[in-house]
């Protein structure tokens, strides 16, 4: 008698959960959201005015900045992870690479928009109107579409190499791919203000797509497909 596909043995996924680091990363990045607000809604009128609302808003520009550098850590435990699972479902993709190229970008960018919006609570810098104007931009172009950008490259190459070879839903994948073209519009923010409308969806809609791959994504291989 045949062995039936329900029996036959499987090979687990030697890695972490998916959903640790994707709820984890949501939760650090709603706890981020204070920063944005702060950062965006300094005045740029007078240095005084300057001044007074940083030293106002310093804690909480503090405490979103730490949020906001935290989150790029289970954010790069997902990446590594996913792209990991990927490998080990035997995925042989470019793909797979853009995912992790994007991913990586990503990450880097979330860290240095958090490390510009830290660095204007620092002595001496409210009271300096360049360095505040300048710190403003940076921390904004990193954290939007500098992140974005890359991080839609991450989700494009999973989900359509995941996609394709049947380890999720079509309609995960058109998500992704959707989620995708959102955040590589958002790069013409550059040179069109109103495309900053795109940001969210990597920043926000981009995680209704991580927890689903964390929850859909196989963690399992059967032995002969190992094999194979």
């Amino acid at each position: 008698m045949a062995t039936s596909s329900s029996t036959r043995p499987q090979i687990t996924h030697q890695g972490p959960p998916l959903l640790l680091p994707a709820l984890t990363y949501t939760a650090l990045v709603f706890g981020g959201v204070g920063t944005l607000r702060a950062v965006f809604s300094i005045p740029m009128e007078a240095d005084a005015q300057v001044s007074a609302y940083i030293t106002a808003h310093c804690t909480q520009i503090q405490w979103g900045s730490f949020c906001e550098f935290g989150s790029a850590i289970p954010l790069g435990v997902f990446v590594a992870t996913a792209v990991s699972r990927l490998h080990f479902l035997r995925v042989r993709a470019a793909g797979v690479t853009i995912a992790l190229v994007g991913g990586i970008g990503a990450i880097a960018m979330l860290l240095f928009s958090a490390l510009a919006a830290w660095s204007l609570t620092r002595p001496g810098i409210a009271t300096a109107d360049s360095a505040v104007r300048m710190l403003k931009a940076l921390s904004f172009a990193s954290g939007g579409p500098g992140f974005v950008v890359p991080l839609g490259l991450f989700f494009a190459g999973i989900s359509l190499t995941a996609g394709l070879y049947r380890f999720i839903p079509r309609w995960l994948m058109i998500l992704g791919l959707v989620i995708a073209v959102a955040c590589e519009l958002a790069s013409f923010t550059l040179v069109y203000w109103n495309a900053a409308f795109f940001i969210p969806f990597g920043r926000f809609i981009g995680i209704v797509w991580m927890i689903a791959i964390a929850l859909l994504l196989p963690r399992k291989i059967s032995a002969e497909r190992a094999e194979r």
